[in-house]
Parts: C-alpha cells; structure tokens; sequence
C-alpha cells in the first residue's frame, strides 16, 4: 500500500540487517546458502518478540551479492528464509516482511545498501513511518541506508559508531533499551 495512502496511519518499523544481527555472519566471501548454516544469534529471538510486542513492524532488508556472483540461488536464498521465518513465528517473532538486494556492487543499483531502496520500498508497501522507525544493523552501510531513508540508525557491535545514533553490543540490548524507554513492559503470552 502506498505510504499516506490515508486508509490507515503510518506504522513504526525496526529494518534489520540479516548476518551479524540476526543470524552469525560467516566469514567475508561465504553465503549462507542451506538452512544448516543460519545460525541464529543468542537473544536474537526474544528481541524481535519483544519489538513485535512493543509495536513494531519487523521488516528485513539484507544485500545478498552472492546471488550475482553465482554462488547463492534465489531458491536456496528463499528456502534459508522460508527456515528463519518458520523458526522465529514459533517463537511469536515472526518478520512482517523480508526485501532483498541480489546485486553486486558495482552494479549501483538503488536497493544495495548504503543506498536506501529497500527501505524505500517496504515504507510504501507497509505504510512505515520512517521517522518513528529504526535501521539495525553491524556495518557502516546499514547505518548509512538509514541515515539515507530518514530513520535513526543503531550499529549493533562493540566498538561506539559516531556516525550511528546510537551503539549496542546486540539486537537484544537495543531491544532492551526501547523496552525501558517505552515505559512498557508486556507480559509474556
């Protein structure tokens, strides 16, 4: 649905970045490309049912490159998504939507993240209110794609990111955080 569409108002989102945040990141040049290779990180699923409950949209938006350097299919991409969706709706953290870039980088493509294209387009799809919403991610692309679609921007890492709003170990700290500043605490279901 198109954003300002006025038939309901825009919702807030926390857009995730995949490796790194969600699931382990294998090592550089290595693609996830079977379901026994997502690894999912610890706390990973507590603080998406925990946004979820707090009123987020979940949406994903990963670059996948290894899809034009042939050593990932969309298939096999679809079928590790397909396994990370199924394992986090029984754990009441289901995403509410998953966007893709299959591109490499010197493709300049509008959707590869530091460019904001997929972001772009779930705010159009989902009706997001940018400014109230989140990008997360574990490198200075996703803090840059956010920055770029006008969300505020959380690195997930050791090390403090001044160019980042703000800086957590894990996703599950950052969801701890909004938890306190939100002033509310749900019950567990």
């Amino acid at each position: 649905m198109p954003h300002g569409s006025g038939s309901r108002p825009p919702r807030k989102a926390v857009f995730l970045d995949r490796d790194g945040v969600v699931n382990v990141k294998l090592p550089e040049d290595h693609y996830v490309t079977d379901a026994s290779e997502f690894v999912f990180l610890p706390g990973a699923f507590e603080a998406l049912a925990m946004l979820k409950k707090l009123g987020f949209l979940l949406v994903l938006v990963t670059n996948q490159r290894g899809i034009a350097r042939g050593m990932l299919t969309p298939d096999q991409l679809a079928a590790v998504h397909g396994f990370m969706q199924e394992e986090l709706a029984g754990r009441g953290a289901a995403l509410d939507s998953v966007y893709h870039c299959p591109h490499e980088v010197f493709e300049n493509c509008g959707c590869r993240k530091p460019e904001p294209g997929m972001i772009l387009a779930a705010r159009d799809d989902l009706g997001i209110d940018l400014a109230a919403s989140f990008m997360v991610g574990d490198a200075p692309s996703d803090v840059a794609a956010g920055k770029n679609a006008g969300t505020k921007t959380v690195r997930i890492g050791i090390e403090n990111d001044d160019e980042a709003d703000l800086t957590f170990p894990s996703l599950l700290d950052f969801a701890m955080f909004v938890q306190r500043r939100s002033g509310c605490f749900p019950r567990e279901g």
